[in-house]
């Protein structure tokens, strides 16, 4: 089924408002193309503004060892126990990250995602979100800074073995924890056969053919706070479900939305998820090897303790993970990820072969998203983990 030639119909004041049902493409639409350019053009430049003053501000306070006295404020006025001591660096730094953040998070939200009509909510719904994330951040944060310095402190000589299950072990409790108690609480879910049972069914049918396992296929009201279009598949085993914005299903016809399923069913059958994870694991077993090595010669030479389990040396940390994910990981595993999204798009392409419905696909994705088609070359190796519209459009076409 190509075109679904139902009417949805409301009321206005008495009179019936026809809504016409999602129809194929061809070509962009200028105004959201003109619309795309001036908001990619101005984030990028406020984009390259705020890693300046990152930058300059991470020099700062690595230089100051500011994160020093504080260590030491606690240990000396409240309690020299570590667990103390962490917890509390952890909340006087979150406190005083949150105070400067904020107001740079609310001038994002107006001046770009608001202002372009990205996200429809209002100030005081952004401000609830904003907070309420606040709180699951402080949650999360805490038990995994406690957690990772009571592997430095219990572990000295093998901590970045030990540390590294744990990060991976952390990684899939989370991922099968997020669609089940994180995102209902920003989110509203239905199940989609209440609204849209036959494409609730093919879905179904095509995830159990192609062996995903799930049996719930949600509507996904992402529509209440931003107009941008969604779906994938969330969580692991008995809590993956499949998701669907509203925001999909009024601008895409059925097959639109099967070929992204399509897509994301690609990753699960590869066993990206699992590519991703063994990278993970060498890479990050690496990255805190390099540390393991590197710390106290370059603590002792920033004039900071030498002893890598204590808190007020964090500065030093982060630095040293920045260094080692900028200079070797970074360019390298976004281009791992570009491939194995482009192949994700060639299996989806296999099952729906019709380039005319990708390229409508993608050409709806972009200029409802605001994307730019073809970002310059340097954005694309240094920042994009999916390549670029118009590569994949011209990909679909050489199927």
């Amino acid at each position: 089924m190509i075109e679904d030639d139902t009417e949805l119909t409301g009321e206005n004041e008495g009179s019936k408002v026809v809504i016409p049902p999602p129809q194929l493409i061809t070509e962009f639409d200028k105004e959201r193309r003109d619309l795309a350019l001036s908001y990619t053009r101005a984030s990028r430049r406020f984009g390259f503004k705020m890693t300046v003053v990152s930058f300059f501000v991470s020099i700062i306070i690595l230089l100051s060892k500011i994160t020093v006295e504080i260590e030491q404020t606690i240990s000396i006025n409240v309690s020299d126990n570590p667990f103390i001591v962490v917890g509390l660096f952890f909340l006087i730094s979150f406190i005083i990250i949150t105070i400067v953040e904020l107001p740079i998070a609310y001038y994002t939200f107006t001046r770009y995602s608001r202002k372009y009509g990205l996200v429809t909510m209002s100030t005081r719904l952004w401000l609830k979100r904003h907070l309420k994330g606040d709180l699951f951040s402080i949650l999360i944060g805490i038990i995994l800074l406690e957690g990772f310095y009571w592997i430095l402190r219990a572990f000295p000589d093998t901590w970045w073995i030990i540390g590294t299950i744990a990060l991976i072990l952390v990684s899939l409790i989370l991922g099968s924890l997020v669609p089940i108690l994180i995102l209902p609480r920003f989110y509203k879910f239905s199940a989609l056969d209440t609204t849209h049972p036959e494409l609730a069914a093919e879905v179904i049918q095509m995830a159990k053919t192609l062996g995903v396992k799930t049996t719930k296929v949600l509507n996904w009201h992402l529509g209440e706070i931003a107009t941008v279009g969604n779906a994938g598949l969330m969580g692991f085993g008995s809590t993956r479900r499949i998701v669907i914005a509203d925001t999909m299903l009024e601008k895409y016809i059925p097959e639109e939305i099967k070929w992204v399923l399509l897509h994301e069913i690609a990753h699960f059958k590869h066993r990206d998820l699992w590519r991703q994870m063994i990278i993970s694991i060498f890479t990050t077993v690496f990255m805190f090897f390099l540390t393991h090595f590197l710390f106290t010669p370059i603590a002792d030479f920033l004039g900071y303790p030498g002893n890598i389990t204590t808190i007020g040396s964090l500065p030093v940390l982060g630095f040293i993970f920045l260094v080692i994910n900028s200079i070797l990981f970074n360019v390298p595993s976004l281009a791992y990820s570009r491939n194995r999204e482009a192949e994700a798009d060639s299996f989806a392409s296999s099952y729906i072969n019709n380039s005319t419905i990708v390229t409508s696909l993608f050409m709806k994705m972009a200029d409802q998203n605001l994307s730019d088609i073809d970002p310059p070359r340097w954005e694309k190796y240094f920042f994009m983990s999916h390549p670029p519209i118009k590569e994949r459009i011209a990909a679909s076409k050489d199927l």
